[in-house]
């Protein structure tokens, strides 16, 4: 019962602060007019609810449920938060692992709730071509690889085994008996604990949000395409053809004398005797030349699936976009660079959103 209820709850609220924490609205784009402004978590429910309805708001879903089947540290709860499963239960060797595991899993479900096309269970196959890069499918490990994304996780798993849980123990340790004035007083220092652990937290999640929905292709030298060669071994097994060098034949030697005779035997062209008249022509206007030509068409294409339109251009402005994304064609690169690009970009505010939601989850694990 509690997990069904957590099903239908924790999925929308999960797919739409996902969207929320990686919509990229940049102050000059929003001023240029090419992008609104930036939304709420509300608003973003809206615009999910109005444009995708419940199959928008169940993304996600079945990856979850099938990382879920396969999970070995405990149940987790169907919200993934960006921040790793971290518990006093969990040991440090065991933590190290279940953190690597939910690596895979939130991009997995997180570019699944960021698709730009709905996702069908019965065809795997182009679902995994939706989500991964073929560098990705060809060596699924690359996906830890993503630049500042296992750094932004193990920051947090490192603050909370390394700083929280000492201070924790140290603040309110175990099996102790405490006065009303001394447990209020404890309690006060593990909610301002709390408070110092969320301003750290909360930008590392924004910024995991946006680094997990980075594909890695493998460098600016690879092509997404199976059939290219993409490597030394490929390549050194095509031939090589070499053209065969070309002999001109050999050139007669003329003297000066048979030069002069050939220049003074030549004939001269003869002059017109009379000056031709050709006749103007006239233009001829068609139908086609009379109209205008329009550059830009009066309307907007409609796209080939509008509801689905989610992963376009910053520069596009179009009623289909769900979400706005970074352009992958500009990615972050690294943990700094994305915090940087960020706040010189948007703001600094856009590193806290939903901050509070990061502060209860800090509160609960100590």
């Amino acid at each position: 019962m509690f997990f069904i209820l957590d099903l239908v709850l924790s999925v929308p609220f999960n797919g739409i602060l996902v969207r929320y924490r990686a919509a990229s609205h940049p102050k000059a784009s929003v001023k240029g007019g090419s992008v609104p402004p930036a939304p709420t978590f509300i608003s973003m429910f809206k615009r999910v609810w109005r444009l995708q309805g419940v199959e928008g708001l169940s993304r996600g879903l079945m990856p979850a449920i099938v990382f879920t089947l396969f999970w070995l540290f405990g149940l987790p709860k169907l919200y993934l938060s960006p921040s790793p499963p971290l518990s006093r239960r969990v040991s440090l060797g065991s933590g190290v692992v279940s953190t690597l595991f939910y690596t895979i899993l939130i991009v997995t479900v997180y570019r699944a709730i960021t698709s730009p096309r709905k996702l069908d269970i019965l065809h795997a196959r182009e679902a995994l071509h939706i989500l991964f890069s073929a560098h990705e499918r060809k060596k699924p490990w690359v996906i830890l690889q993503i630049p500042g994304l296992l750094p932004a996780l193990f920051i947090n798993f490192g603050l909370y085994h390394g700083i929280n849980q000492p201070v924790c123990t140290v603040i309110m340790p175990d099996y102790a008996n405490y006065s009303s004035l001394e447990y209020a007083t404890r309690s006060a220092g593990l909610v301002l604990l709390a408070l110092l652990s969320t301003a750290i937290c909360a930008p590392l999640e924004v910024i995991t949000t946006r680094l997990a929905l980075q594909r890695n292709y493998g460098g600016p030298a690879f092509v997404d395409d199976p059939t290219a060669p993409n490597n030394t071994e490929s390549a050194a097994a095509i031939p090589v053809v070499r053209p065969a060098p070309v002999v001109s034949p050999p050139v007669a030697e003329v003297t000066a004398s048979e030069t002069q005779a050939q220049i003074e035997t030549a004939v001269e062209p003869e002059p017109l005797s009379e000056k031709v008249d050709y006749p103007v022509e006239k233009s001829v206007e068609t139908a086609s030349a009379a109209q205008s030509v329009e550059t830009v068409p009066a309307t907007t294409p409609a796209a080939t699936n509008g509801t689905d339109m989610e992963r376009g251009q910053l520069t596009i402005d179009s009623d289909d976009v769900v979400v706005h994304l970074r352009s992958e064609n500009e990615p972050y690169l690294g943990l700094v660079d994305c915090a940087k690009k960020i706040v010189a970009e948007e703001g600094w505010p856009v590193l806290y959103r939903m901050w509070f939601l990061t502060f209860w989850g800090s509160l609960t694990r100590l």
